[in-house]
């Protein structure tokens, strides 16, 4: 996946980085920019409970807002099993183990070259940061692969 920071894609490095600190699993970040129009980006976590679910919607919902992000529109908060907020470029699922493993949503907006786990995320991030620095001491920043 070609990496931007741009806005949106920052947003969805923070879901990513909240659902970690909020023991999710399975953390997976989407671009489907090029597939759809109804989204930059797709953030995918799962809890191991709806009480884990719903907190975890409650945590993204707070750390974005606070990002200046609106939440469009909200969905499955009652049920608790798979929760979406819409922040417009950035839809963010939230599933339990079983509901996330029947839908397997990963599988229809992934085409194995737009998706990152947890581990990218990380790495992409510790690249774009020594980058900054070869910047910062004059130096010439490491190209990025297309993978």
């Amino acid at each position: 996946m070609k990496k931007q920071f741009s806005k949106d894609y920052t947003l969805a490095v923070s879901a990513c980085e909240v659902f970690e600190e909020n023991k999710a699993e399975n953390i997976m970040l989407i671009d489907v920019s090029y597939l759809s129009n109804i989204a930059d980006y797709f953030v995918i976590a799962t809890a191991n409970s709806t009480t884990h679910a719903k907190a975890l919607y409650e945590k993204i919902e707070d750390a974005l807002e606070a990002q200046g992000q609106k939440v469009y529109r909200r969905d499955g908060l009652n049920d608790g099993r798979w929760m979406v907020l819409d922040f417009g470029a950035l839809i963010v699922h939230i599933f339990t183990a079983e509901i996330r493993e029947f839908y397997h949503i990963e599988k229809l907006w992934s085409d194995g070259k737009n998706a990152l786990n947890m581990i990218g995320v990380r790495k992409m991030l510790e690249q774009a940061k020594a980058n900054e620095i070869k910047k910062m001491l004059g130096k010439k920043p490491t190209e990025e692969k297309e993978e």
